[in-house]
């Protein structure tokens, strides 16, 4: 797998599938065309934007007659330069899910903000309505990451469910990357 620039037809895709899952989003609305557009100009291609997004590829042996293929975004958003940190985003295609190149992602997104952007520490929430609730939960054990749940933070369908906010601390990626883990 690889991380690759997000073209615009890669966005229109994940707008496909994010509309799909909304129990998983903080705002659980389905966006336009249009809006997933303006996101892809003023948050994918600007420079200044304090996100940053990349394309996930499945990249097929070179002896295959396949192309490599798009199979979900993960990205840093709400960057903190001044904190040095951020909160990590993943989607992946339906038919990708649950074979582990979640946490193959992951662990490329983690690279490259730990390594390359500088941060330390990246962040995140997974609301138990999430059909996705173990991949969060074997990421946090893995990385050593600090978690909290909290009661009653997402209604959806009806229900209030909890969540759970976890932080990744660069060291503590650092020590798992090394195998030093505890």
């Amino acid at each position: 797998m690889k991380l690759k620039v997000l073209s615009l037809e890669d966005c229109e895709q994940v707008r496909l599938w994010r509309n799909d899952c909304l129990e998983t989003l903080r705002t659980p609305f389905p966006l336009t065309r249009e809006q997933q557009i303006h996101f892809y100009h003023d948050v994918v291609c600007d420079r200044n934007a304090r996100a940053r997004y990349f394309g996930v590829w499945y990249e097929y042996p070179e002896s295959s007659c396949r192309n490599d293929e798009f199979i979900g975004m993960v990205g840093l958003e709400n960057i903190e330069w001044e904190n040095c940190r951020a909160e990590i985003s993943i989607i992946l295609s339906p038919e990708n899910r649950g074979q582990g190149y979640g946490k193959e992602a992951i662990d490329m997104l983690l690279d490259k903000g730990f390594n390359q952007l500088g941060l330390r520490q990246i962040w995140g929430e997974y609301f138990h309505c999430n059909p996705a609730k173990e991949f969060w939960q074997k990421i946090i054990k893995k990385y050593h990451a600090y978690n909290v749940e909290h009661k009653c933070i997402k209604f959806w369908n009806g229900e209030y469910w909890n969540s759970t906010y976890f932080s990744i601390d660069w060291k503590e990626y650092l020590k798992t990357k090394k195998g030093k883990e505890d």
